[in-house]
């Protein structure tokens, strides 16, 4: 490995960036860390060198390349590009002309990544390579929507056609007061009546969404593909994973996985993207449908993913791999790894734990056998421990302001 060329990851993320910066840091990788927010907790890890930079979510995508493009351009050698949410993955392969004199990364060509960040462009490829997927329509309009009513199956959750399309702060501050149950990816509509209530309260600002049937079974049946291709759609690693545990309880993500060998899966999802031509790293994910037995392809990441970090407790490290593919250096593809391995995200898994309590599909004990063994802590490490102090601090203060936001509403 060349540990003079160095890495660049955007956004620092308490998750994935720390994930990444810790494989190859301590490795002897140079690593910067690219954020609008100089406080994020992963800033304050000691593999991260932080860069102050445009965010792409908020400003406009012209200025978040350019970003890129000043700090390529003071470097004395190339950099390896990890982009590490869908909208940064996006605006990168968009703007990869003008990044590729800076920057190496690897990912498929630009309609390709456009189509598995799409529901849409998902939904043609899911169909074109006969993979089973959730029936879905796409909605036109009220009027569309209410003949669509005649057809569905009840309950239904709606999504928007991009994921990024909610991430506004209209539509964010819809979710966050929980109008919606606090379901920021999706809304699970019970009837019809609620679901043209939720169509019209977000198509007010963002009218481009689906809806989609709900597949049933508990939150255990969705498991997930952790994968990296190289440049000629050639898998050098992975690791599987069923999601024991998700928050919001039945349509959020991951806070407990643990590692599985499942050959449906692995071959499922492997021919799926290989016919489709991905290159770098992705993740996809399946829930297996009671009603007839088989995988419904449920979503498809186009970067490094929130606990593909386990990869490395693994013996697999996709970071690793990755970064060697990326610098042109040869190396071996790795598919064993060991079942039973834990990813927990301490935090958010003790309140779905709770949600799950609620429910009476969760007891204390049952919590407390299912953290044995050997696993991996999301943000926390004891080598790297500041960001997760900081995290901490920031779960402390936001906890400090509600209280007082509340007993200012009670006097009041």
């Amino acid at each position: 490995m060349n540990p003079q060329q160095p890495v660049l990851i955007t956004p620092v993320d308490e998750h994935m960036g720390l994930d990444i910066a810790r494989s190859l840091g301590r490795k002897g990788v140079t690593v910067y860390g690219m954020d609008a927010n100089a406080k994020s907790p992963g800033c304050y890890s000691k593999y991260i060198h932080f860069v102050p930079g445009a965010d792409p979510e908020v400003e406009d995508e012209h200025l978040f390349v350019q970003s890129l493009i000043q700090f390529g351009q003071q470097q004395s050698a190339r950099t390896v590009l990890y982009p590490l949410s869908d909208r940064h993955a996006l605006v990168a392969s968009q703007y990869r002309s003008d990044l590729q004199p800076y920057f190496d990364f690897v990912m498929p060509d630009h309609q390709t990544m456009e189509d598995f960040a799409t529901k849409d462009g998902l939904l043609r490829l899911a169909r074109q390579f006969n993979v089973p997927a959730p029936a879905s329509y796409f909605i036109e309009n009220l009027e569309h929507l209410h003949s669509l009513c005649r057809q569905l199956q009840f309950p239904a959750i709606l999504k928007p056609t991009e994921s990024t399309y909610w991430h506004t702060e209209a539509i964010t501050r819809l979710l966050r007061r929980g109008f919606f149950a606090g379901r920021a990816k999706v809304i699970y509509c019970p009837d019809e009546k609620s679901l043209i209530e939720a169509y019209q309260t977000i198509a007010a600002h963002d009218d481009r969404m689906i809806v989609q049937e709900v597949i049933p079974g508990e939150d255990e049946a969705l498991v997930y593909l952790a994968v990296y291709f190289n440049r000629q759609s050639q898998p050098l690693g992975y690791i599987a994973g069923r999601k024991h545990r998700i928050i919001p309880t039945g349509f959020g993500s991951a806070s407990y996985v643990r590692t599985i060998h499942d050959p449906e899966l692995i071959d499922l999802g492997i021919s799926f993207l290989q016919k489709a031509r991905y290159q770098g790293h992705g993740g996809i994910e399946f829930k297996k449908d009671p009603r007839d037995g088989l995988y419904k392809l449920i979503e498809v990441n186009t970067r490094f993913g929130m606990w593909d970090g386990l990869s490395v407790l693994c013996g697999v490290d996709l970071p690793y791999l990755s970064y060697c593919d990326a610098t042109g250096q040869p190396v071996p593809p790795r598919f064993e790894y060991q079942d039973g391995l834990i990813w927990i995200d301490w935090q958010r898994d003790l309140r779905a734990a709770w949600d799950y309590r609620k429910q009476h599909k969760l007891t204390a004990a049952a919590w407390l056998r299912s953290i044995r063994g050997k696993k991996m802590s999301a943000i926390y490490d004891r080598d790297d421990w500041r960001p997760g102090f900081r995290f901490t601090l920031g779960l402390a203060q936001k906890a400090f302001d509600r209280l007082n936001t509340n007993s200012r509403s009670t006097r009041h």
